[in-house]
């Protein structure tokens, strides 16, 4: 318990204000018995925000947990009081200097750093009084601060399901269930496996019918954002077959950096790449559509925006692949186990995964609205199909529908990465527990367009090109070979016979061998023919 800190007044008579206080704005200095604070600080600081940076810098030891007074101590430094009656900062007495320092320095001695000139117990007065005032705190129960601490046998206290890396940090353990039990994990597993397959099959069969020339509409765009889903659906395939750990864990200890394991290192590539150029195509797929329908752009004209296109939808994902890259922080996901970057640290998650989403968002909608307004305003023929009596359903239509539908997954897979980033520190900190169905909803919208690519090729157009492919790719028949023919001889009489001159009718008399000659009867008006 803090105890408090007794000021004294060197007269009892009115002073000047000698000295500028401020409300304290370190979020790690609130709620320490004092709210306001002064600049400079005792450990030469001007600003709250470089205290505050130098603070944190000691998070480490804070979380260590070497002394109960450790944090009073460093504010009471950095952050030391202020009252406008006097004109030095009230910082902490020599006591609790050393007391904190008898039970720290080994600590940090251990660590191999050393104990920082700023705060040397020799600045700091011996005691509290009306000459010279300081902070006291309370006595560390429990522990004897004269016993020796061997910091290199001493290990990190982080808590359930926290372990200690490297440099000193508590990180979530790779077998931990910090957010998730073991059933959920389990569930979540089979889920997405069983749509990543489903997804690879079916995108990389849209991607091949579309090359050949089959599908229900020809375009370009298309047949890059089934190949990408594919791509992605092969990330989660890799993932499955490498097992869940085994990616970015050595051990059942602190989580490796992801980019040291190949595995790891593959599946993030195929998952971040390629589903951010997803996102990439779909803009550049309603760009496409803009321009085909609303400006009726020429086809000239739309291979050369199709050239643009393709810079534009591989090059900025690349940028985005290589600052996840240099940032390093490709760790694991603990509900299904896949290397992506952000799962742990939310600013990376918000620099990296969820500002880019929104960004291609908005773009891709603006677009939307775009085309839909242009379609709406452009007049559209009168002459229905002559046999049906009703319009034909256009290839454009079909463009649009493909786009709209993409928005629709796009947004929820947005609204579920802004959820875990708004509420995952709750969750580490055990105040409140995720939704399991907030994740699943993620993972099947984020292969969803991968999925419905079976709508692009179903149609006998798909079939048509298929037959011809097999029955190029199939056994030639051999050609007959041609024999040389000779011209057919016909025989004309030299003499054709004339009968029946009189009825006003001529028959030339052909000579056929194969068949007999043919009788003429004549009839007169008392015959009767049988």
């Amino acid at each position: 318990m803090l105890l408090v800190v007794v000021l004294a007044v060197a007269t009892a008579s009115a002073e000047p204000l000698l000295r500028s206080c401020e409300p304290i704005r370190v979020e790690m200095c609130t709620g320490l018995g004092y709210n306001l604070t002064g600049m400079p600080n005792l450990g030469g600081n001007d600003l709250q925000q470089e205290a505050d940076y130098t603070l944190k810098s000691f998070s480490p030891l804070i979380q260590y947990g070497c002394s109960a007074q450790l944090k009073l101590f460093l504010c009471s430094v950095y952050v030391p009081m202020c009252t406008e009656k006097v004109a030095s900062p009230i910082g902490p007495c020599r006591g609790l200097c050393e007391s904190v320092r008898s039970r720290c320095y080994p600590v940090l001695k251990g660590f191999g750093f050393s104990w920082p000139e700023a705060l040397n117990c020799s600045r700091f007065p011996t005691e509290n009084n009306h000459e010279h005032m300081c902070m006291e705190g309370p006595k560390d129960r429990g522990i004897d601060i004269t016993a020796p601490v061997d910091a290199a046998v001493q290990r990190f206290e982080c808590g359930r399901n926290l372990v200690a890396n490297d440099v000193g940090n508590c990180v979530p353990a790779c077998e931990g269930q910090r957010m998730f039990d073991e059933s959920e994990k389990n569930f979540a597993e089979v889920w997405v496996t069983v749509w990543a397959m489903i997804c690879f099959v079916i995108s990389l069969a849209s991607a091949l019918t579309l090359s050949i020339g089959g599908g229900r509409v020809k375009a370009r765009p298309l047949i890059s954002l089934a190949l990408c889903y594919c791509m992605v659906s092969a990330g989660w395939a890799l993932r499955m077959f490498s097992g869940r750990m085994s990616p970015y864990c050595s051990s059942a200890a602190a989580p490796e950096d992801g980019l040291s394991n190949v595995n790891c290192a593959f599946v993030f590539l195929l998952i971040y790449y390629f589903g951010m150029a997803a996102n990439a195509w779909w803009v550049c797929l309603c760009a496409w559509w803009v321009a085909r329908v609303g400006l009726s752009w020429s086809p000239e004209r739309l291979r050369s925006l199709g050239s643009a296109l393709h810079v534009c939808a591989w090059s900025v994902p690349a940028a985005q692949t290589v600052a996840a890259l240099v940032r390093r922080d490709v760790d694991s996901d603990e509900l299904t186990g896949t290397c992506y970057i952000g799962n742990r640290n939310s600013t990376t998650l918000l620099a990296l995964v969820l500002i880019p989403d929104f960004v291609y968002f908005l773009l891709g909608a603006f677009l939307l609205v775009l085309g839909c307004v242009y379609v709406v305003r452009k007049p559209r023929p009168s002459a229905a199909a002559p046999l049906t009596a009703s319009t034909p359903r256009k290839e454009s239509d079909f463009l649009g529908a493909v786009c709209t539908l993409y928005a629709i997954p796009t947004f929820c897979v947005l609204a579920s990465i802004y959820y875990e980033y708004s509420n995952r520190r709750q969750w580490l900190s055990g105040e409140s527990k995720p939704a399991l169905w907030a994740f699943l909803l993620r993972h099947l919208m984020s292969l969803f367009i991968g999925v419905s690519t079976v709508f692009w090729i179903w149609s006998m157009k798909t079939v048509t090109a298929w037959r011809a492919v097999l029955r190029r790719m199939g056994p030639r028949k051999q050609l007959p070979v041609k024999m040389q023919s000779m011209p057919a001889l016909r025989f004309v009489p030299a003499h054709p016979s004339v009968s029946n001159m009189s009825t006003g009718s001529r028959h030339s008399a052909r000579s056929h061998a194969h068949r007999k000659p043919r009788v003429h009867h004549l009839r007169g008006g008392g015959e009767t023919v049988i």
